[in-house]
């Protein structure tokens, strides 16, 4: 662990950069360790190593593979593959630049950061226990890990010193600010595409033949199979989870240290520092400020006078609640070696010479059986069920091997039912969805032609299945008269579009003659909309008309109007008026909506001046990638 955590509790840290730093990066990301053998890319002489590379892509496969609760295409996997080899690439490159322009990370914002990530606190706090169990989970060790961290701060000072020096011009934000917020007044009329009753298009059985011989491939049933199935859950399972009084206080007794407070000590302290090696001074002072310490001066008020501790000084040398562990040897040796209001020192550590004054203990407790026994029982019946759930599943494929040609002894050998899919395709279907191991399984020689069961299929961690299939049909041509009325309403509606589209041009062409806006709407017996200003993020409006509305002309000062013609996503057609514009940036909220124009295009400037810089670095670095690094 960090000396600095150990004996400065408190810094500073810039916040822009802690928002930076991801977490998913910081605890799964890069391996900067060398690697002697081979390497998946090396850049300016540096080796990213291969194994690096090769875990990192194992765990971007599975969440894929989750994501998409199937297999892969070989096109996603290669451009995926690539974008993983390009991320090491590019954070090499960044790590190197950092370097050579020597960004550093202090050990007071090492230590902020540590403190600021929620996966690394209990209620609030930062937590030493925590911290290092979550490393213990991962393999890695505490200085690797806060060597990678350090890295990772300084290369989020390099790209914050960038994307923070993106600007925009007043002209360019006013610029924006008015395209951005600007309204424009809008009328419309709908013009609907009848597809009933009387004024609906008429569609003949000539016209129906010929669109089925012109699109036969349209209609077309799918290849299907029924699909009979065992299917067993972690749910399934857990219902039959017995949890036994005597065996839940034996698991409180394994697990009982994730519920002890350890002992904590709160001390306030003065250092003194020893430049250039003159300990004698130094220790001298300290021996003087630790007299009149015991003499019965206020600590607080000597700290805050000679402690030369940056990050405690001005808090009267006040550290805060400490654990074991979160101080120097020394320093830690003699706080928990004294009583309270009791002054120790001048204690000698790497920092120079420390007074220590010890406020108070909290001794620590241990949350009793009864407290926690709710929270217990639900975390032991997950960790059984889960137990069992993995003993059934292997139950289950084992009876399925043994009876190939029958899935009833497999069924009752876990106490389900086998139940039923019909209409199952090559597209997946209820209940697996597009579940891909299912659709393979199921369309596979062995269970497909051979008759057999399918091998255990898991699904994921809660969820496993083995199937056969029967009722096999092949794809065929579905007969004209079975597809004829679903022919009739396509040709029909088509038709009903048309139409609207061509009475729709016909008044948009009155209009732009010089023709008056209600009287072609009466003419035409169209109804309006009602006339309203609306932003270009407007969603009261159909999204066709206000994009009608936002890429026709502006209507000039005292001219005429504009009109515009679009047709709906239902079908119908839109007749858009647009009357006036108001520019952005002219309201009440003006300053406050130019501010933040501003700051979002400076962002987004510096983002691009930063994604340049990226290039230009890869443009000029000897970079060679490893063409089999993932085979």
């Amino acid at each position: 662990m960090l000396q600095r955590i150990r004996d400065r509790i408190t810094g500073w840290v810039a916040g822009a950069i802690i928002a930076l730093i991801a977490i998913v990066f910081i605890f799964w990301g890069i391996d900067f360790q060398a690697a002697l053998g081979s390497y998946a890319a090396r850049v300016n002489g540096e080796k990213i190593p291969l194994a690096t590379v090769q875990r990192a892509w194992q765990d971007r496969l599975s969440q894929l593979q989750q994501s998409i609760r199937g297999q892969l295409p070989d096109a996603v996997i290669a451009s995926q593959q690539a974008a993983l080899l390009d991320e090491y690439v590019r954070n090499a490159l960044l790590t190197q630049r950092a370097d050579d322009l020597g960004y550093r990370t202090s050990d007071a914002m090492l230590i902020e950061t540590l403190r600021s990530f929620p996966e690394l606190q209990v209620d609030g706090q930062f937590s030493r226990d925590r911290y290092a169990a979550l490393l213990r989970a991962q393999g890695r060790t505490e200085p690797q890990f806060e060597a990678d961290l350090r890295t990772d701060l300084a290369v989020s000072q390099l790209r914050n010193g960038i994307v923070i020096s993106g600007f925009v011009t007043p002209s360019e934000a006013a610029r924006r600010l008015a395209l951005q917020g600007e309204e424009r007044e809008v009328d419309y009329a709908v013009v609907a595409a009848v597809t009933s009753g009387e004024q609906a298009p008429e569609v003949s059985q000539a016209e129906i033949e010929s669109f089925y011989e012109a699109n036969q491939q349209r209609f077309v049933s799918p290849e299907t199979v029924t699909l009979r199935y065992v299917e067993l859950t972690l749910e399934d399972v857990a219902q039959d989870v017995d949890v036994m009084e005597e065996a839940l206080q034996a698991y409180y007794e394994e697990v009982k240290e994730r519920f002890e407070t350890p002992e904590r000590r709160r001390a306030r302290h003065v250092l003194i520092e020893a430049p250039d090696g003159d300990d004698a001074t130094a220790l001298a002072k300290a021996e003087e400020i630790a007299a009149q310490a015991r003499a019965g001066e206020d600590f607080g008020e000597l700290a805050q006078k000679y402690s030369q501790d940056p990050g405690s000084a001005e808090q009267g040398g006040d550290l805060g609640w400490a654990t074991r562990g979160m101080f120097v040897g020394p320093f830690e040796e003699a706080l928990f070696a004294m009583s309270p209001g009791e002054v120790a020192g001048p204690i000698k550590t790497q920092f120079g010479y420390h007074v220590i004054k010890l406020e108070e203990i909290d001794t620590g407790a241990v949350r009793p059986f009864a407290d926690v026994r709710s929270e217990l029982e639900d975390e032991y019946r997950r960790d059984q069920a889960a137990n069992l759930f993995y003993e059934r599943s292997e139950t289950l494929g084992d009876a399925a091997f043994t009876n190939l040609d029958d899935l009833g002894p497999a069924a009752e050998a876990v106490g389900l039912t086998v139940k039923t899919a019909p209409g199952f395709t090559r597209e997946g279907g209820e209940p697996f969805g597009r579940e891909q191991q299912v659709i393979d399984a199921a369309f596979s020689e062995d269970v497909l032609e051979k008759g057999l069961n399918s091998p255990l299929l898991v699904l994921g961690d809660d969820r496993v299945v083995v199937l056969r299939a029967s009722d096999h049909r092949l794809s065929e041509q579905r007969p004209l008269e079975e597809v004829a009325g679903q022919i009739e309403d396509e040709l029909r509606a088509s038709k009903a579009q048309e139409q609207a589209a061509q009475r729709g041009a016909a008044a948009l062409e009155a209009l732009k003659a010089g023709g008056e806006w209600t009287e072609v709407l009466e003419e035409y017996s169209l109804e309006s909309a009602g006339t309203r200003f609306i932003g270009r993020n407007d969603t009261e409006l159909p999204p066709a008309v206000v994009s009608a509305a936002f890429a026709s002309a502006r209507p000039a000062p005292g001219s005429t109007r504009v009109y515009e013609g679009t047709p709906l996503a239902n079908g119908d057609f839109a007749i858009v008026r647009i009357s006036d514009v108001r520019a952005g940036g002219s309201g009440p909220d003006a300053a406050a909506e130019r501010a933040q124009v501003i700051q979002q295009a400076a962002r987004e400037a510096g983002m691009a001046e930063f994604a340049a810089y990226v290039t230009e670095l890869e443009r000029t670095a000897d970079v060679e990638r490893n063409a089999a690094a993932f085979e």
